[in-house]
């Protein structure tokens, strides 16, 4: 932590200088609401055609949340000062500050996840949530709330949770279909014709 407390003060700093605070802020503190409101409304809004970007959705979701429970487990074994309290005041708290520890960043592993979750989808998708992920965390640094390390522990365990729902997606193939199919959202498939 000791190194990075000094970067860290220059980006609030300079974040703050330029006008960045609201939004970093707002981004703090909506970022994972709008995630989710996303990966939902881009499932629901999906051209039925398009299952293999709405699976891909489902799986997001299901790396983020598992991302996130186990960042809250890590978390209660962890106990780490957040920014403020750690730096003496030379990080200054932009949000109120949560009593858990600081390691790693549960917004941040629960966006990191989705975002590798995206795999299916394509590259473009990825590369939007990765900036998505990356543009909360960074948000989180300079409202305080984080260190540098804590999003970088956020990343490596948001990418290890989409790594483990993508390579575990037999296990839970039956609900993942039955959500596709809900509602009639899943395309049908056209009957194969036999070789005669």
């Amino acid at each position: 932590m000791g190194v990075e407390i000094y970067p860290l003060h220059w980006l609030q700093a300079e974040a703050v200088a330029l006008g960045f605070g609201p939004a970093a802020i707002l981004v703090a503190q909506w970022a994972g609401a709008g995630a989710v409101l996303l990966l939902l409304a881009g499932f629901v809004l999906w051209p039925r055609r398009g299952e293999r970007v709405r699976r891909a959705m489902v799986h997001a979701l299901l790396a983020g949340v598992l991302a996130y429970l186990l960042a809250a487990l890590l978390a209660g074994s962890f106990p780490i000062a957040r920014p403020p309290a750690a730096t003496g005041g030379l990080v200054r708290a932009l949000v109120a500050m949560p009593e858990s520890s600081a390691f790693p960043s549960r917004l941040g592993a629960f966006l990191f996840g989705a975002a590798a979750g995206l795999w299916g989808a394509g590259e473009d998708a990825v590369v939007l949530g990765f900036a998505y992920a990356a543009l909360a965390a960074l948000g989180e640094m300079v409202a305080g709330l984080y260190f540098p390390s804590d999003e970088v522990g956020a990343l490596i365990l948001g990418v290890s949770s989409a790594v483990a729902v993508l390579l575990a997606q037999g296990l839970f193939a039956g609900p993942v279909e039955a959500l596709l199919h809900l509602g009639g959202w899943k395309a049908s498939r056209p009957p194969r014709r036999g070789v005669r």
